[in-house]
């Protein structure tokens, strides 16, 4: 077990033996770059402080490269930055090295890392995590779930923030900003013209049935009752199609043909669509607790709720009782929270203050300060 990660390991291993940089950074990507915004905001500090003087080089290098080049530069860098796992570090010679593991997820909601592992998976990691110099998490009060998972003391879990969510500074939130882009986006969009956008962003399932997330969320109900008003996006998350059988496919581009909504799944800039939309729909993605730091309506269309907690990850609190929104089971009870403006903002504050504490948008910079200048 684990050949393939113990081979890179050792191609790794003979690299090192090359003189390191002291300036050479090294943020670790993901295989369909889907997890890759923290990373980019880092890279945008990192330009900026070489703007300002500094000489920092910095390469994204995909996990699974075998490019010679990509493990060359890999291993003769100083700092690591990464946003999930890597099993290979296990086996890896990393002395004189700084690993830095953003993670790709805010706060804590479903069950992730060493509670998803199998037992040698919990081994290996149990290996590499002393690798691992430092997580940055969202705030204070989820750095002993972040700790357990990464399998790292405490005090290598701090609360410096979730560097994507840098975008919404004093600027960006802006009302002229907004504005701008609002107007940008129904130029390629005229479906956005005169109505709020709600934007649908359900997870991933396992089970392939529940997975078929149209067979629960009827478009064609929702544009009947709403379409007058409300503008409908979609973006489904990374992995779904890994879950998708014959018999339980989803077909974007056939929705999008039938229905005049817009397919946001492959869209890049993840902030400037919350930004942009008046509601979030919503199920077990931790998109919900990014989205708290805006202060809008969330719902969240929890239809299979009993057999997700039962067969499928499961949660780290009361999913009925701390969610930031109004909880419903179907698409008629969907529709009319929507039509009757019923969202139970109250729940979103209380939410948002676990997660964050007070947030701030200088995560990025508050990383790099600690990372780079000891």
């Amino acid at each position: 077990m684990y050949t393939k990660h113990k081979i890179y390991a050792r191609i790794f291993n003979i690299f090192r033996k090359l003189p390191q940089k002291d300036n050479k950074i090294t943020l670790l990507s993901n295989k369909n770059h889907s997890f890759d915004s923290n990373l980019e905001y880092i890279a945008k500090e990192l330009e900026s402080r070489n703007n300002g003087g500094k000489d920092y080089e910095y390469k994204f290098i995909p996990k699974d490269s075998l490019s010679i080049s990509d493990i060359r530069d890999f291993a003769t860098s100083k700092y690591v930055f990464l946003v999930d796992n890597f099993f290979p570090l296990a086996f890896m010679n990393t002395n004189g090295m700084k690993w830095i593991q953003l993670w790709h997820g805010t706060g804590i909601f479903k069950k992730f890392g060493y509670d998803l592992l199998n037992p040698e998976e919990k081994k290996v990691m149990e290996i590499f995590s002393d690798k691992i110099d430092l997580v940055s998490c969202s705030g204070e009060n989820v750095r002993d779930i972040y700790a357990h998972n990464f399998h790292v003391d405490k005090s290598k879990v701090l609360p410096f923030g979730i560097p994507r969510n840098d975008f919404y500074s004093e600027e960006h939130m802006d009302e002229g900003f907004i504005s701008g882009l609002r107007k940008t986006f129904e130029k390629e969009y005229p479906q956005l013209i005169g109505k709020k956008l709600v934007l649908y962003a359900p997870s991933f399932r396992d089970n392939p049935k529940n997975n078929a997330v149209f067979d629960y969320f009827d478009i064609e109900k929702f544009m009947d009752e709403l379409g007058d008003d409300y503008a409908l996006a979609i973006r489904l998350h990374p992995n779904y199609a890994r879950y998708c059988d014959e018999d339980h496919p989803i077909d974007l581009k056939d929705l999008t043909d039938n229905y005049d909504i817009i397919d946001f799944t492959g869209f890049k800039d993840e902030q400037k669509l919350l930004l942009l939309s008046d509601i979030l729909i919503t199920d077990y993605s931790s998109i919900m607790v990014d989205y708290t730091i805006l202060n809008k309506p969330i719902l969240l269309f929890a239809y299979d709720l009993e057999d997700y907690m039962n067969n499928e990850r499961g949660f780290y609190f009361d999913y009925r009782e701390k969610v930031p929104g109004k909880m419903v089971y179907d698409i008629d009870e969907l529709v009319e929270s929507i039509k009757d403006e019923d969202f139970q903002m109250e729940k979103l504050e209380e939410f948002s203050a676990f997660q964050f504490g007070e947030f701030k948008s200088n995560a990025s910079k508050s990383i790099l300060n600690y990372v780079l200048e000891d």
